[in-house]
């Protein structure tokens, strides 16, 4: 199967527990391993092969909030400066060694960009509510400055207000011109931010949904197998 999101866009992906949808975001992070496909990011194509590494994702201007911040997000027993900074410590870094300082102000900067509460950069990740915790997910990848985001189930878990921040936040990127892939349970989440809805089943696209044929029964449909529509 293929995919693409254009910059500014929100692309959602939906479809049954087991439809695929995780699998093939993280093969497109390299979390996964692939054993063929190709990734291109402002027209850069790189083959996804065994050996590598969401580093490398990173490097090619792809990043990712995972599915579960507890399993496969967040070092919830370090500080929230950390939390956010692992993924960039190389621009922080001379000779191995962390630069405190420019750390710091890169940190609280994006901490306040998406208005993250918390007792300071030196509290535990795991004194923050569920909201804030994701927003941490969020400041690591975007320090990163990526320009397609992967967002796997970004508001799962958290209360309303949460939701809603979150939803600002994504709505925000994309009007910044980012690329955004959408993979939520939550049809009406996904009715409500994506500009494109492919529904996927068995490991395949089998529907695409753009304006006003984005709706529940048409993504359900789909999900179910009741009905296919061209994917693109």
């Amino acid at each position: 199967m293929s995919l693409e999101v254009r910059a500014g866009e929100i692309v959602g992906l939906a479809g049954l527990v087991g439809a695929g949808r995780s699998e093939l975001a993280r093969a497109v992070y390299r979390a996964n391993r692939a054993s063929a496909g190709s990734v291109t990011v402002l027209g850069r194509k790189s083959l996804v092969r065994r050996q590598q590494t969401p580093r490398m994702a990173l490097e090619a201007g792809v990043a990712m909030i995972p599915e579960s911040r507890r399993e496969q997000g967040l070092l919830p027993g370090r500080p929230v400066r950390e939390n956010v900074s692992i993924a960039s410590l190389r621009e922080y870094s001379t000779a191995s060694l962390v630069a405190g300082g420019p750390e710091r102000r890169a940190v609280g900067r994006i901490l306040t960009q998406l208005e993250v509460r918390t007792a300071g950069q030196g509290a535990p990740a795991i004194t923050l509510s569920g909201g804030n915790q994701q927003k941490l997910l969020f400041a690591r990848m975007l320090l990163r400055r990526p320009k397609v985001l992967i967002a796997d189930e970004p508001t799962r878990g958290v209360d309303v207000g949460a939701k809603r921040a979150i939803y600002d936040i994504l709505a925000s990127l994309a009007a910044e011109g980012m690329a955004i892939l959408l993979i939520s349970s939550d049809v009406e989440e996904l009715i409500g931010l994506a500009h494109r809805v492919l529904v996927m089943r068995t490991g395949k696209v089998v529907a695409g949904l753009a304006g006003e044929d984005i709706t529940e029964e048409a993504i359900l449909s789909a999900a179910f197998g009741t009905a296919e529509r061209g994917a693109s």
